[in-house]
């Protein structure tokens, strides 16, 4: 089984290797190849991952590519994790979003259609060439973002192949629940339902019991959890489901944007400045020489813009900070699957007599009644041999429904007119955005974005 990633030379790619290398028997993988169209960072981040798939499983064909055709050759499985534009666009997306007195996030709002506008073109320029070169039963797994309006856009394009988006925010929080309820995490059952970057968490139980109250009033959760940016208060609220992270820029909106703008730096700029110090030290050495001290690097760096995820948005520290590791610690700390651990499950389960449940973004089909069934949502799926089977929520609240609705209406109205081109649709989607919802300002957005 061959597996390619489309964007194999990202930050992130040490990662992706460690999970893949640590899981490759599960689903028979023989050979693994990152592809990049920027030779630089695959002779950097792209040396790093290699050297750390090649520790651990050796017996496995590894290489770097800038070679698409040759990359996704023969592929069985297909993993994209793009950043179009780089570093560059995405503070100019949040920078004409913030400009404009709106919330200037990469993936929300304003700055979630810019990036969506040169994702979708890209990786629709993969597709094509996944069908005309990978196996006839390759899978595609998106991580790309918006991953939810790119997974759409894959889907509505005519892609044949079986599409799965996946993003890890859902099962980071999910993750983290067991420490709270003092549960072994296969005994704990969550419903989350939504779109991507725009979900909800619900029914929560252990063994068959429901413990939903006794979480919701722990104080420990909104201390020790990604929970930690929102109040009890509004949990109750919300009927006492529990609320994805990205939630924040529209239950605290105007906290959110008075921060980022009191900060004087946008999270792309603060990217932006960790990453060129990375790369700047990193060309000091030989990466491919030394390993060793090219990951010390990259893992001090990296750590600068891990620790410090949201903290100008939300003037929080982040409760779940990472210290230092060496290279021979990073690849003998056990996997926890994360980055890739959905995609993995997905794969493995054909040969699995057990059920898992995942959170992955799937055509809804009616499993939302009050979506459209092509629309792509965000869903808990049990997992087994034979399949996903969506997980209908026991309850979404009419304030949810309106909400996600609401969303769900950009989101179509973006993937048409990225796919058409077309700047009317471009300006009708922005309008029926929450966060924006002003023709004015969806016209002055589009103009400034569509450059």
């Amino acid at each position: 089984m061959k597996l390619t990633v489309l964007g194999g030379g990202g930050v992130r790619s040490a990662f992706l290797a460690k999970s893949l290398a640590y899981n490759a028997h599960r689903i028979g993988l023989k050979e693994v190849v990152f592809l990049d169209n920027s030779e630089e960072n695959l002779k950097t981040f792209g040396e790093i991952a290699r050297y750390i798939f090649n520790t651990i499983r050796p017996d496995i064909a590894f290489s770097l590519s800038t070679d698409p055709v040759t990359a996704l050759k023969n592929a069985n499985y297909v993993i994209t994790t793009l950043r179009v534009g780089g570093d560059e666009s995405r503070i100019g997306d949040e920078r004409i979003a913030l400009d404009h007195n709106t919330l200037g996030q990469e993936t929300t709002g304003a700055g979630g259609f810019a990036m969506a506008m040169r994702s979708i073109p890209a990786i629709l320029g993969y597709c094509r060439l996944i069908e005309e070169h990978a196996a006839d039963d390759a899978i595609l797994f998106n991580f790309t973002n918006p991953s939810g309006l790119v997974t759409e856009a894959i889907i509505k394009s005519g892609f044949k192949r079986r599409v799965y988006g996946i993003c890890d925010a859902p099962s980071e929080l999910i993750r983290e629940l067991p420490a709270i309820l003092g549960c072994d995490e296969q005994d704990l059952k969550v419903e989350c339902y939504g779109l991507n970057h725009f979900s909800w968490f619900t029914h929560f139980t252990v063994c068959g019991e429901d413990v939903t109250d006794r979480l919701v009033a722990s104080p420990e959760l909104y201390s020790k959890t990604a929970m930690q940016y929102f109040s009890p208060e509004l949990v109750q609220l919300c009927d006492k489901q529990l609320l994805n992270e990205y939630l924040y820029y529209y239950y605290y909106k105007e906290e959110a944007l008075k921060a980022i703008q009191d900060s004087g730096i946008t999270r792309g700029e603060q990217i932006a400045h960790i990453n060129h110090d990375m790369r700047e030290e990193l060309k000091t050495i030989d990466v491919k020489a030394n390993p060793e001290k090219a990951f010390d690097i990259w893992m001090k760096h990296y750590l600068r813009r891990e620790n410090s995820y949201m903290q100008n948005e939300s003037q929080q520290e982040k409760f779940h900070t990472r210290t230092p590791l060496t290279l021979t610690q990073f690849i003998e700390e056990p996997d926890t699957g994360g980055y890739a651990g959905v995609a993995l499950d997905i794969l493995e389960a054909v040969n699995s007599t057990t059920t898992k449940r995942i959170v992955v973004s799937i055509s809804n089909n009616g499993t939302l009644d009050f979506l459209h069934p092509d629309d792509v949502i965000e869903i808990s799926c049990d997992l087994s041999k034979d399949g996903l089977k969506p997980v209908t929520p026991v309850h979404v609240p009419t304030a949810q429904k309106n909400m996600i609705s609401c969303v769900k209406e950009y989101e179509r109205l973006a993937v048409d007119a990225i796919l058409k081109q077309d700047k009317t649709l471009a300006v009708r989607a922005l309008m029926a955005h929450p966060l924006i919802g002003s023709w004015s300002l969806a016209d002055k957005l589009i103009k400034a974005y569509w450059k």
